[in-house]
């Protein structure tokens, strides 16, 4: 994590807390050995709205039960829409969400999103979703390297995973992206 004053907002919105100590700022890249993290953005929008909507059925849920995202009927514009809100938010410093690429950076492998909490046990919260399109063995190894670099790189001391470790019938608190992304700036 690098030093940079400005790239930190006063707080995401009411009810979250700030996700990164004030004065630091999201890594503009990581290489796994599988995958290459980078920044979320409308730049993406071609290769993201394929391995959406080729997952969406995957995706379903993803934010918590009933949660919408992504509708059958999302467009490519809509996507890369969303993929903006996304950019905006980790240029401001408010949550940071990557799309994880293949090596070759053509394809979208999926995508890990860091956000606000209001939980009080918690630093963070990361939901991550990879592609069905990839084989199990090739999703396996992006997700566990993924989550190993969220768990050890980042400066958090308790990072929770809604949906994935911990049930979403134990998780009573407010999704950051639900609540965010239809509020007009």
């Amino acid at each position: 994590m690098r030093t940079d004053p400005e790239s930190c907002s006063p707080g995401p919105a009411p009810g979250f807390r700030p996700l990164l100590p004030a004065g630091t700022s999201a890594p503009r890249e990581w290489r796994g050995r599988h995958c290459i993290a980078v920044p979320a953005g409308p730049h993406l929008g071609d290769r993201d709205h394929a391995a959406v909507m080729a997952s969406r059925d995957a995706l379903l849920g993803l934010f918590g039960p009933g949660d919408p995202w992504p509708p059958v009927t999302l467009t490519r514009a809509e996507d890369e829409a969303d993929l903006a809100w996304h950019e905006k938010e980790f240029r401001q410093g408010r949550s940071f969400a990557y799309s994880l690429l293949d090596p070759d950076l053509r394809t979208c492998l999926g995508c890990v999103y860091l956000y606000p909490t209001a939980s009080p046990d918690h630093d963070a919260e990361a939901y991550l979703w990879t592609a069905v399109t990839q084989a199990e063995a090739v999703r396996g190894a992006v997700a566990e390297e993924v989550i190993d670099w969220l768990e050890t790189a980042w400066p958090f001391r308790a990072l929770a995973w809604p949906g994935r470790v911990i049930p979403f019938s134990r998780w009573t608190f407010p999704n950051y992206y639900a609540e965010q992304r239809h509020r007009p700036d």
